[in-house]
């Protein structure tokens, strides 16, 4: 979702509208128990305490945004529940390095931790949001992001050859619209206007949309980053 949108959406909610809410509340689900699981550095689920802490911080920001302030809204939400749960561990005296590490952002003697912190955040936060629209962008496809790992190329050679085949794929206009209109990726036009083989296409499929979606989006720095270090073997 577009930041205008998000924007949009809680100018919507702020003035009464609790059914846009619900509907933001549903599409950031997964990013709320992301957030919680890893400040707490465990896997969580909607049973436990942490998540239910995490949906009314969502909540929180939700009211309290103010987009003027030049902070993106996930980066926003991350922060509040953060600090939401940093004041329920120290409640219920639990998780004491993670009190010791929330505290230190109150401490004027910490400002270079807590800078480093916040950068830290915002770079899970922006990772999060990038990995939300390929999803979503993903999802038109039939396809879910967690999946994706099983249709991966396990040798870095093949990785190269898959990357090789998406980057073919993309300078080729008619191609690429093709596949977006049809939400199918057209092995059959491809094959005949290049060296590649059916067979290959058709095993890694999945994994070849999710790269060339991600090549057609350089705004999403931190998924270009992974195509660099992890197929092409830049690092």
């Amino acid at each position: 979702m577009k930041q205008e949108d998000i924007e949009h959406s809680i100018t919507e909610i702020q003035k009464g509208n609790e059914l846009v809410r619900e509907q933001l509340i549903q599409y950031y689900q997964p990013y709320i128990l992301s957030v919680v699981g890893k400040v707490c550095k465990k896997f969580t689920t909607w049973n436990d305490d942490e998540a239910s802490i995490g949906l009314i911080a969502f909540n929180r920001a939700i009211d309290t945004y103010d987009p003027g302030k030049g902070r993106t809204f996930l980066n926003y939400v991350y922060l509040i529940i953060h600090r939401e749960l940093i004041d329920f561990f120290r409640k219920e005296n639990q998780y004491q390095d993670l009190i010791k590490n929330g505290e230190k952002l109150l401490e004027t003697n910490h400002v270079q931790e807590s800078v480093k912190q916040y950068q830290q955040e915002e770079r899970i936060s922006n990772i999060a949001e990038e990995i939300i629209d390929l999803n979503d962008q993903l999802s038109c496809f039939y396809i879910r992001f967690e999946e994706l790992e099983s249709y991966s190329p396990k040798q870095k050679r093949t990785r190269k050859k898959v990357l090789q085949i998406a980057e073919d794929f993309i300078q080729r206009e008619t191609l690429v619209e093709q596949l977006f209109r049809r939400k199918q990726f057209p092995v059959k036009d491809f094959v005949t206007l290049t060296k590649y083989r059916v067979k290959t296409i058709e095993k890694y499929r999945k994994y070849i949309i999710a790269i060339i979606i991600i090549l057609l989006h350089p705004e999403w720095k931190n998924l270009q980053s992974f195509i660099s270090d992890k197929v092409r073997g830049e690092k």
